[in-house]
Order: C-alpha cells, then structure tokens, then sequence
C-alpha cells in the first residue's frame, strides 16, 4: 500500500478522495431523488386522470338527477355535446370510450387531437377490463413522446349497481409538465447541493481533527524521547558522572548511518540503540561497575550479564523495543569470539555492527580512571588492524571517510554544545506533527 507525509494526504489524496466521493453520492442521491420525484410525477399524472374520471361522474349523475334518466342516456348526453367530457388546467380526456359489462360500447368520445388515430389504435389494442369500484385500472404511457395516462374506472348507474365502465386517454398538458419536470430537476439539484454541502464542512472538521491527532503525536513522541533521555543519562551518570559518552556515540553513529545510507527507520532504531547501549549496567554491582582498575575474570562474566539485563529492559516498551538490535548485540565482533550470543559477520544486526566502531572509538579517545585518551592517529591505527576481526570492513570504509572530522569534532567533549547538537539530530529524525506523519 502507497504511504504518504500526512501534510500531503491531506492536500492533495484526500482531497482527491473527498470530492470523488461527494461526486458519486452526489450523482447517486440526485438519480435516486430524480427516480423518486419520476414516480411522484407519474402518481399526480394518474390522480389528474382518476380525478377527470370521477368529474364525469359526477356529470353524468346530475344529468341523471336532472332529467331523471338512466346513465346510458346520462353518458350520451354528456359526450354528445362535442367537447372535451372533462378538461383541466393540468390536462383533459381526449378520448373516452363507456361500455357495460359484455364489453358493449355504449358511447364514446374523441377530441380534435393531431395523434388521434394513435390514440384510437392504442385504445383499440386494450382488452376492455371491468375492474370494481375503487380498483381502477391506470396505466403511464407515451405516444408520440407524449405522455398519456390510460385509465379504467366504473360508473354506478342510480341504484349503484356496478353495470357501466368508462376507459380513456388522459393528456397532460405541456405546461403542467413543464412544471412538473422542473420540480423534477430543482429537487434533484438541491439534493445534490445538500451532498455538496456537508462534504465541504467535512473536509475543515477532517483537517482540525488530524492537526490535534499530529499536536498528540508530538506530545507522546516528546514523552517518549524524555524516556529515552532519562534512561541513557542515569547509567551514564551512574558509569563516569557524566553523559556525554551516550552523546558522543550516538553522535557518531547517527554519522556512520548517514554515510552508509541508512533508511529513516534504521536510523531511528541505531540512534535509540546507541543512547540505550549500556542501559543494563543499572543492574551491575557497584563495586564491579565503579570499580577504577580492570575486570578480572569473574567480575567480567558478571559485566557481561549488562546485556540481557539491558534487552530485558527494553524490550518493555514497543517504542523502546528497536534498541535492542544494539543493546543486545553491541559487543558482539565481526569475525566472531563476541558476546553474548558469539555471532559472525552479517548475523549482528547492521545497527550493532555500526555502534561497535563509535563505542570502541570514543572509549579510545576518551579519559578512563584506567588510561589517558589516545591520539586521532593511535586510535586509527588500533581500530583500523580490528578492521574484518572486530568490525564489519564495510562499516571501517565508511567511517574511515570522516573519522578525522568527528574526531576534531566531538573527541572528549562534554558540555551544552553537544548535547545541543544531539538534540538537533533527534529532531531530524524523530520530528513529528503533521508534517512527519505517515499515512
């Protein structure tokens, strides 16, 4: 999966994402709401229709009353007087046909229509159906590309005995769906702007929340460095009363790592290990630890135990854990004859292989209650005959390019200044906010 810096998921990818997202609802709700409003439109059309059916009705029942006659009699009266039997502003019967229930035709009607023998044609093709009251037939269709609604309906004659049905085309007028088809299109639009709308007060809501995620991240990679720190300083301060070998090792490592090229990550993981090398000696003895003359034999197999100690400490927290890979294997030798494990060549892990020339370097060119620091040349000269024996040959080359540098450098110093530059690397590496995330 492709990872990218927060800052720029953020601008550009979810962004990108946001509004190909608010795209697809948006197309999605404003073809469901157009379908929705279709329907709604083709339910008023046939109202239109049930209600011009009950409007003749209606006139057929008061020529009955009227002229006290039957409804046979009733239905030609009111379709012999040549206009439309029903007319709306929404619409009007252009054809009607009344028929009783041995699908007799018994009148009709037929408006001055440009698609009459359309109509007729349509009419003619339909079944008669004889459908109860209330159960009127209503079909939507399109003749010419004109939207007709066919309906079915009975008519009770005076004793309200279901024996006659009326059938017929119902055009809707173009003005009626003109309007009708606005609606349509203005609902489907505001729908599509109500999706438009809550995508864009996302997007400041989405931002403010990762800011305060990245503003967290910070704090929790602050406490974690101050772990670090607290740790790494108090076996140093313990071992020589000050902490600036920590510093100068990780100095120097973080160094041989650029010149090698190591990724982020392994630079993350060499400068974690290089601060925490030696953070197992908390469980050394002081008499063994502090002790101003060399180790013999059994006071060394009992120094030599600061490594698990120091794995076991580590290994206690997930972003501490990295270290080990230096913490565990620092003083193991390239060509074998190490501890604690006696591992060769590439099965040290390369953070380890690459702390062991800092550590032995700065031990050289350092004071000890035991020796006087060597000069830049003796100690090249030392590290340089262990090149293949005690330290990884590649690792020798790349820290050969710029030994003379850190050796001017950092060599014996102690003080603000180094550890001001230390912390100048951690930042490099360790930065977080929104800038330094990853995605």
């Amino acid at each position: 999966m492709k990872t990218y810096p927060l800052h720029k998921f953020i601008k550009r990818v979810l962004v990108i994402r946001l509004s190909i997202a608010t795209a697809v609802i948006a197309v999605v709700v404003g073809l469901i709401t157009y379908g929705v409003q279709h329907v709604q439109l083709e339910q008023q059309v046939s109202d239109l229709g049930r209600r011009g059916v009950l409007t003749l009705a209606e006139k057929v029942r008061f020529v009955m009353m009227w002229q006290e006659t039957d409804a046979v009699t009733a239905l030609r009266h009111v379709l012999g007087k040549g206009d439309p039997p029903v007319i709306y502003r929404a619409g009007r019967f252009v054809y009607v046909q009344i028929y009783d229930n041995g699908s007799k035709i018994l009148a009709e009607q037929a408006a001055d229509q440009p698609d009459i023998n359309e109509i007729r044609a349509f009419m003619s093709d339909r079944p008669f159906s004889f459908p109860s009251q209330g159960q009127d037939e209503i079909l939507m269709t399109s003749i010419n590309k004109t939207p007709f609604v066919f309906i079915t309906s009975v008519l009770e004659n005076r004793r309200g005995n279901a024996q006659i049905f009326a059938r017929g085309m119902f055009a809707v007028s173009p003005q009626e769906l003109r309007t009708m088809r606005r609606a349509m299109v203005r609902n489907s639009l505001i729908a599509i702007a109500i999706v438009v709308a809550v995508s864009a007060l996302l997007y400041p809501v989405i931002l403010r929340l990762t800011r305060r995620l990245a503003d967290y991240s910070t704090h929790l990679l602050d406490a974690n460095l101050e772990t670090l720190s607290v740790l790494g300083s108090a076996i140093a301060k313990r071992d020589s009363d000050t902490d600036a070998h920590n510093f100068r090792v990780t100095l120097y490592s973080t160094r041989i790592g650029e010149a090698l090229g190591l990724s982020l990550s392994q630079m993350r993981t060499l400068i974690k290990g290089s601060f925490l090398h030696d953070v197992g000696k908390l469980g050394i003895p002081d008499n063994i630890l502090l002790k101003p003359a060399r180790l013999d034999p059994k006071e060394f197999t009992v120094m030599k135990t600061h490594v698990e100690k120091g794995v076991d400490i580590v290994q206690r927290s997930s972003w501490l854990y990295e270290g080990t890979e230096v913490v565990g294997y620092h003083h193991e030798k390239y060509g074998g004859g190490g501890y604690p494990h006696g591992l060769k060549g590439e099965d040290i892990p390369n953070a380890a292989r690459i702390f062991a020339v800092s550590d032995v370097f700065d031990a050289l060119t350092s004071q000890r209650p035991y020796k006087k620091p060597l000069t830049f040349e003796e100690t090249m000269k030392i590290v340089e005959a262990d090149r293949g024996i005690h330290f990884d040959p590649e690792v020798i080359d790349a820290f050969r390019k710029i030994a003379r540098e850190l050796y001017d450098r950092y060599a014996g110093h102690e003080g603000e200044d180094i550890r001001n530059e230390l912390a100048t690397v951690v930042m490099k590496y360790f930065s977080a906010g929104i800038e330094t995330l990853y995605y």
